[in-house]
């Protein structure tokens, strides 16, 4: 009997660092063994080889201390850097392409955590095995081994691996949905279902710097040119439709809700203000709530001009960013709420929105934010405010391999870190258990364990003050490095 079966794109799937790695360190799974599950058995996910995709900061940098030791200098980031770069980067993309990572698992069932990084809401009932390949054959091209190339079409890789891992071709018009059905069948019951969607649907405005809003013309063309529900051609935009958005969330929930049995309990997360992570950083004046402008995460107020002639958003994007979040969540709660009581949403944005820094005026004291949200919740003697300093969702800073700030977003300040990935498990733990499934309870977290297994929290790589140092120094060669590989 499956108990937990969790949809979503990276952060459902336990994406850190610029990588899907350690899915046994992802908040469902972290539930599955609070509710008493054991993984893999009776909780299975997918595992990756190597340190993961698209490409691992984290392991990077370790990789990299082993030759450079724990400094870098100026010789160092000229002759030696790039080189180790391009070794590592290469040795993913060997993997990847053509070693043990490009290879089917012996694994042939469905996983329980069907997440993928990178997908939007309509990817969850568009993206089978079948047009990963079509994807990742288009991508590659004609040059096999690319310099400074990563794995060609990384996310429909990743999501290949997930839908279909031993590649069968029986399953090679699976889509997310169509796993979750055979779970279904094969199970014949399913007590809870966590969906999260959304973010991808307007995160890359952020990690780009750009803006490119789906106006409804461009709705109309795609229909036009029938290409509306042709994932790779919806990515032309980083800002989905609002109106297409509703159409998405709707055809998701109305096919998950025909799929599932009546008994099992659906929690709907809503979609975070992607404008609060650290992968931008404020400039300017600033309102109380925004600043005038929002450059990359190493931009500081010495390092870029006003207005800034680097890649940025301004404020008025920016706005029009939260304000399409808004339109996000206003559907998710309109879509949700039209399922009966069987459905419950989980504020997931909300969450983010409580822990920020600079919106709720906490800069000179960043923990305050974790601390009043664990007293809120009545955890006053949360393990994680034992910590030195309290997390918090400012960028991961450090000196000497020593934690100087942040600690809930990982190096790549868009995704958790594994304390970040244990609250959200303590959130949806919290409404599964007042919606009544059995043996959820957020007490049954083991932090011991996950505060153990968040390697950056324990041992930050020595290597991580150099590259903000350098990136700061020489901010404008980091951009447009950057702008490559975004």
């Amino acid at each position: 009997m499956a108990k937990l079966v969790a949809i979503g794109d990276s952060l459902t799937q336990g994406f850190q660092s610029g990588a899907i790695f350690r899915t046994d360190l992802a908040y469902p799974t972290l539930m599955a063994r609070a509710m008493g599950l054991k993984v893999p058995s009776e909780f299975p996910i997918p595992t990756f080889a190597g340190s993961g995709l698209p490409i691992n900061i984290e392991d990077l940098l370790r990789s990299m201390e082993q030759t450079l030791g724990q400094d870098i200098d100026a010789w160092e980031w000229v002759v030696r850097f790039p080189v180790l770069l391009n070794q590592y980067v290469g040795g993913v993309e060997d993997l990847y392409e053509r070693g043990a990572g490009s290879r089917p698992a012996s694994y042939g069932g469905c996983y329980h955590n069907l997440a993928v990084w990178g997908f939007r809401v309509a990817d969850s009932f568009t993206v089978t095995s079948a047009y990963c390949d079509k994807t990742i054959r288009r991508d590659e091209g004609w040059l096999e081994n690319d310099f400074f190339g990563l794995p060609s079409a990384p996310m429909y890789r990743t999501a290949k691996q997930v839908l279909n891992p031993n590649f069968d071709n029986r399953k090679a018009t699976w889509t997310q949905l169509h796993n979750l059905k055979a779970i279904v069948q094969q199970d014949g019951q399913l007590d809870a279902l966590i969906l999260w969607l959304g973010a991808n649907d307007c995160l890359g405005t952020v990690v780009n710097l750009d803006l490119k809003d789906m106006t409804e013309a461009d709705v109309q063309k795609l229909e036009q040119t029938g290409q509306l529900n042709d994932p790779v051609a919806r990515r032309a935009w980083n800002l989905t439709n609002p109106n297409l958005f509703k159409r998405d969330f709707a055809v998701l929930v109305e096919t998950v809700a025909k799929i599932i049995p009546p008994t099992t309990k659906v929690f709907v997360g809503t979609v975070p203000h992607v404008t609060i992570p650290p992968i931008t950083q404020g400039l300017g004046a600033f309102d109380g709530k925004y600043f005038e402008y929002y450059g990359s995460f190493f931009d500081t107020a010495q390092n870029t001009d006003s207005p800034p002639q680097r890649r940025h958003l301004s404020k008025a994007q920016v706005i029009a960013i939260d304000q399409r979040v808004d339109a996000f969540n206003a559907t998710i709660r309109e879509v949700v709420g039209r399922q009966g009581q069987g459905w419950t949403i989980v504020d997931t944005g909300a969450m983010l929105d409580t822990l920020a820094v600079k919106r709720n005026n906490s800069t000179d004291a960043p923990g305050l934010p974790l601390i009043e949200y664990c007293r809120r919740h009545g955890r006053p003697d949360h393990p994680l405010l034992s910590l030195n300093p309290v997390p918090s969702i400012l960028r991961f800073d450090t000196h000497n391999a020593t934690r100087l700030q942040g600690g809930l977003f990982s190096l790549d300040s868009v995704h958790p870190t594994t304390i970040g990935y244990g609250l959200i498990a303590e959130e949806f733990l919290r409404a599964m258990q007042a919606a009544g499934v059995d043996g959820a309870d957020p007490m049954q977290l083991d932090w011991a364990h996950i505060i153990i297994q968040d390697t950056l929290i324990q041992a930050p790589p020595p290597l991580w003050d150099d590259i903000l140092k350098a990136a700061e120094h020489n901010a404008s060669l980091w951009d447009m490095l950057l702008g490559f590989v975004t």
